[in-house]
């Protein structure tokens, strides 16, 4: 989820938000209430040029919107509800760039963010309802070259993300996503080059969570539940790479990712994912002189990351995963560099990193794992010639990690 989108609300079609001082407490209470479950919202953006120095073109649809930015302790109660289809697309058309074109998109059904000072309670609930949709594309058309460029689509159906700072949060989020959600990259460049730095990328999530914590705390109990499928696919076809060419598509059912600095971090809860997920990194470049190609592709039914610097830390989950897991990473070339390349595909992952470098830490956890989908992951490469090629690809129904650290 993009800090951009802090100023943008779009196609909400019932919202209440109270602010009142607390009667328990002495915090403020902000409650929010949005209801969007015939959603048509739909961004779109285009820009066309001959020649350009820079271009920055940024697409983004949301059914429900919620910001929040406090300067102290505040209790946060949200229900979002969406249903209908949040599209966003945004097209660059250019025959030269000599400097940047950057073309990103973003798409949310529901979207939460919230930056909190102090102690803080939150207790969010996200639903996109079944049939709905989330679609985010991005697309860079070049007819002679572009010095470097950036284009990146990102979607999710339920999007939650908070930053605490100099206190702790605490709370339960649960998300529940029946849509379809997709995020579609691409670079058409058949007559033309990337120049020096290429970046393509596409990231799509049924349900995401991302909280983490400056000297604050973090203890979140957490249900996620998808069922809807979801795709990302980020493709390049060029005639010329760029010197450093990167392409990347990830694609999750469930994701929960926590970080804490200096303060405990905990999530508990379970993630049950149905629906199929299927991430693809395709280039197909035709000479690429001295480039290195970095290529990567990752799905993943059931994923949940917790690290943490200097303190002790809790992961707990139960994860469930019954839906189709295929990862895809393919390059097509003819003359050049080197290719590095990997598709992984995992029906469940769980993993606890600490560093304690503080005495007397621990990093405890217990995972319960469940996986009967089909897992693939496929990594294919050909060229005529070329330095050499490093690929791999994995492929694991159920995966846990556990890594502590000591301060050196």
């Amino acid at each position: 989820m993009s800090r951009f989108a802090k100023a943008l609300t779009a196609g909400t079609s019932a919202v209440t938000l109270l602010c009142a001082t607390g009667y328990a407490d002495d915090t403020t209470e902000v409650l929010n209430g949005q209801i969007n479950l015939q959603a048509q919202v739909n961004a779109q953006g285009q820009v066309i040029a001959g020649q350009a120095g820079n271009i920055n073109l940024t697409a983004v649809g949301m059914g429900n919107s919620l910001d929040v930015e406090t300067q102290s302790s505040h209790d946060v109660t949200s229900d979002q509800q969406f249903g209908g289809f949040a599209t966003a697309t945004a097209t660059t058309s250019v025959g030269a760039v000599d400097g940047t074109a950057t073309t990103i998109s973003s798409a949310y059904g529901n979207s939460a963010v919230l930056e909190l000072r102090g102690d803080s309670d939150i207790a969010l609930t996200q639903s996109a309802a079944d049939g709905s949709s989330v679609f985010a594309g991005a697309t860079l058309n070049v007819d002679g070259y572009a010095y470097s460029n950036i284009t990146a689509a990102t979607a999710a159906a339920n999007a939650v993300e908070t930053i605490g700072e100099y206190g702790g949060v605490t709370g339960a989020i649960q998300q529940d996503s029946g849509a379809a959600v997709e995020a579609r990259s691409t670079v058409e460049a058949r007559t033309g080059g990337l120049g020096e730095f290429s970046v393509t990328a596409a990231t799509a999530s049924g349900n995401a969570i991302r909280s983490q914590g400056d000297e604050s705390a973090v203890i979140l109990a957490t249900d996620q539940a998808n069922r809807g499928t979801v795709r990302a696919s980020a493709r390049v076809n060029a005639g010329g790479g760029g010197v450093f060419t990167t392409v990347a598509a990830q694609a999750q059912g469930n994701g929960l990712e926590i970080a804490t600095e200096w303060a405990y971090g905990e999530a508990r809860g379970s993630q049950v994912n149905s629906g199929n997920t299927d991430a693809e990194a395709n280039i197909n470049i035709g000479n690429f002189d001295n480039d290195s190609i970095l290529a990567s592709s990752e799905s993943l039914g059931n994923s949940a990351i917790l690290t943490n610097l200097g303190t002790d830390t809790f992961l707990g989950l139960d994860q469930i995963n019954t839906g189709g897991v295929r990862s895809t990473t393919r390059f097509d070339g003819d003359y050049g560099g080197e290719v590095l390349g990997s598709a992984a595909a995992f029906g469940n992952a769980a993993t606890s990193w600490g560093c304690q470098a503080c005495p007397d830490t621990t990093t405890e956890g217990v995972i319960n794992q469940i996986n009967t989908g089909a897992v693939d992951a496929t990594f294919q490469t050909q060229y005529l010639t070329g330095w050499g090629t490093t690929g791999t690809a994995t492929a694991v129904g159920n995966s846990a990690t556990f890594v502590i650290q000591d301060g050196q």
